[in-house]
């Protein structure tokens, strides 16, 4: 058995918007060798297309030792298959990269990692990346699948910006922030970018730091551009983590459908350590952490993403937990 759990990486993306063609760019470099790529198709992967016509099988090796994977029918069946053929000594990969398709909902892609027993114990989810087709996002920002690869990204990659105006482009980054104010954001044109920074970035871990921008919103002050909205909840007040386990049983029961992603870090009263925490829908993971360091500043710092998420509801429940 691997020490190691195998790192998966997301791309998501509107149709169009060039995830195949960073995905190409990932193979193309060295810190893609010897990934193990799944697709739907593969017919924009730059394989051999008499070899792609002639095959059954749902693995293929192709360049650089990359295996790739054509998901036919269900991905837990696709992976356990790769995990076998490992174990057998037939293929080698020490990554997986998955392109969902343009409509696709990255939601369920993400579960399937953290809910699977199998999954959780060979893989980990490295970074969900969502790339945006800066030209035409405005016309299907309010289209649910576009929302919610916003939503569930890690990083976000701004695309084809030599097709817009920089006013253009600042109008939609703000709205696009108001939707995902802690993923890392990127920008390029024909989706060139060093890779990376996308592979290998650990950036969907528990107890990672909340990264935010400081020149996008605090927890006080919200534009309303969406339905969908990211906002943050910070206190150096302690938690009691009796409160705190019936709030998030409460958030998780009754908001679990609308919260894509959760994450953050608490102080608890009397524990020497830090709690760390993140969510996905109704699944909800949280451990003891590391402890404080002495010149540390102790607060709690929670993240939610989310649709129809009423942040007075959020800020109350977050109030209760700190009361004696």
């Amino acid at each position: 058995m691997w020490q190691n759990k195998i790192p998966v990486t997301i791309i998501t993306g509107y149709l169009g918007s060039g995830k195949t063609t960073l995905l190409n760019r990932v193979l193309a470099d060295k810190v893609g060798e010897k990934s193990a790529v799944i697709v739907n198709e593969f017919g924009d992967i730059g394989i051999d297309s008499q070899l792609v016509s002639t095959t059954e099988e749902e693995i293929i090796e192709i360049n650089k030792g990359c295996i790739c994977c054509n998901v036919r029918s269900d991905l837990i069946r696709l992976l356990t298959k790769l995990l076998k053929r490992m174990q057998r000594n037939k293929v080698y990969f020490n990554r997986v990269i998955i392109e969902t398709t343009g409509l696709a909902n990255p939601g369920p892609v993400i579960q399937t990692f953290l809910m699977d027993d199998v999954m959780a114990q060979w893989f980990k989810i490295d970074a969900v990346v969502t790339v945006l087709d800066v030209k035409h996002l405005p016309y299907h920002l309010d289209e649910p699948e576009a929302k919610e690869q916003i939503a569930f990204s890690d990083v976000l990659l701004f695309n084809k910006t030599d097709l817009v105006s920089l006013n253009k482009l600042d109008n939609l980054v703000e709205k696009v922030s108001d939707m995902n104010q802690t993923a890392k954001q990127l920008f390029s044109v024909n989706s060139e970018i060093d890779t990376k920074q996308i592979i290998d970035i650990d950036s969907f871990q528990l107890g990672q730091k909340l990264e935010l921008n400081p020149n996008l919103l605090d927890s006080h002050h919200h534009h309303h551009h969406s339905d969908v909205r990211s906002f943050v909840l910070k206190d150096d007040r302690p938690l009691h983590i009796n409160k705190v386990n019936q709030w998030f049983s409460y958030l998780v029961q009754i908001k679990g459908e609308n919260l894509f992603r959760y994450k953050g870090i608490l102080y608890i009263k009397d524990y020497k350590e830090r709690v760390v925490f993140q969510g996905v829908h109704m699944l909800f993971s949280g451990k003891q952490d590391r402890p404080w360091k002495k010149d540390e500043k102790k607060q709690s710092e929670i993240v939610f993403i989310g649709k129809d998420l009423d942040v007075e509801e959020f800020r109350k429940g977050f109030e209760y937990c700190m009361k004696e």
